[in-house]
């Protein structure tokens, strides 16, 4: 990797220029779905639409995870979930056998109970003058949304050198205390990624940004940045997959937010995004 990565550097110039077409290249009409979503007049419901990661729906048009949460209290709130599909025709996302629930948490933020209001609704969320529209044939409200994207959230460059690069780079593996230091580096790379909610940003700016922050990296930095990267990267799969076989690793280091870190689906498209485009950056693919 170290070889490759050290290319970014010659290659900086060609990807500014080819940022604008390399998004575009990997947009389909279904993606403008996808994002954060907002209704000026009920503030408290956010709208948030996601590919699917289930892998049995099947092929075909693409399918959407898509959920609403409007917070009563601290400790509850109304969550609507439907699995959507992308329907060409229509040019809309189209669902059946919507949910809608009531949802208290504990204080660490654990569900402790849910109460289904129902889970057989039929619908469809529409694109028109850049706002999305919902009918919804159990929710009475549906129709009187207007959502509009949120306001995406980009690192800037400084961003990513102290807070993504340099914490990698400075990393000592084989020290006293490394696999902790590990640990506390592996959650907070991930809270880092979800604070910025990473799966919905400007992706041509966030790769620019991380670029720019990069170059301005010694060799040095670079190459210890390269020796860490895949490391902390398999702490994070294991923790994903077997987080019972970690959890003491991380809760000994004091970074027991990687527990809810993994369990959230947005905490893990947003790492899965940073990583992916760290992996492709210095090009277009």
């Amino acid at each position: 990797m170290k070889r490759w990565i050290i290319v970014i550097v010659a290659l900086m110039f060609a990807l500014v220029a080819a940022l604008p077409g390399w998004a575009e290249q990997e947009a389909s009409p279904s993606e403008r779905f996808c994002g954060r979503w907002q209704d000026p007049a009920f503030g408290r419901a956010m709208l948030r639409i996601m590919p699917s990661e289930d892998p049995g729906l099947g092929e075909g048009e693409p399918w959407f995870d898509v959920w609403m949460t409007w917070g009563d209290s601290a400790s509850s709130e109304g969550v609507w979930t439907m699995v959507a599909r992308y329907a060409p025709h229509a040019d809309a996302l189209t669902y059946q056998s919507g949910e809608m629930a009531y949802v208290t948490y504990g204080q660490d933020g654990e569900e402790t109970a849910r109460k289904v209001q129902w889970a057989d609704a039929e619908g469809a969320f529409t694109l028109a003058d850049g706002k999305l529209l919902w009918s919804d044939s159990r929710e009475e409200r549906a129709a009187a949304f207007a959502f509009e994207p949120v306001e995406k959230w980009v690192p800037t460059a400084e961003a990513f050198r102290e807070r993504y690069f340099l914490p990698l780079s400075e990393y000592a593996p084989g020290t006293a205390g490394s696999s902790l230091k590990l640990a506390v580096l592996c959650a907070e790379l991930c809270g880092f990624a979800d604070e910025y909610c990473l799966w919905d940003t400007d992706i041509p700016t966030m790769r620019a940004n991380m670029l720019e922050a990069w170059t301005g990296l010694d060799e040095a930095a670079r190459g210890r940045f390269d020796e860490n990267f895949t490391e902390v990267i398999a702490l994070a799969d294991l923790a994903r997959s077997d987080y019972a076989s970690v959890a003491g690793q991380f809760e000994d280091a004091g970074a027991g937010t990687m527990a809810w870190l993994i369990k959230d689906r947005e905490a893990r498209a947003s790492w899965d995004t940073l990583i992916a485009h760290t992996w492709t950056l210095g090009n277009g693919e």
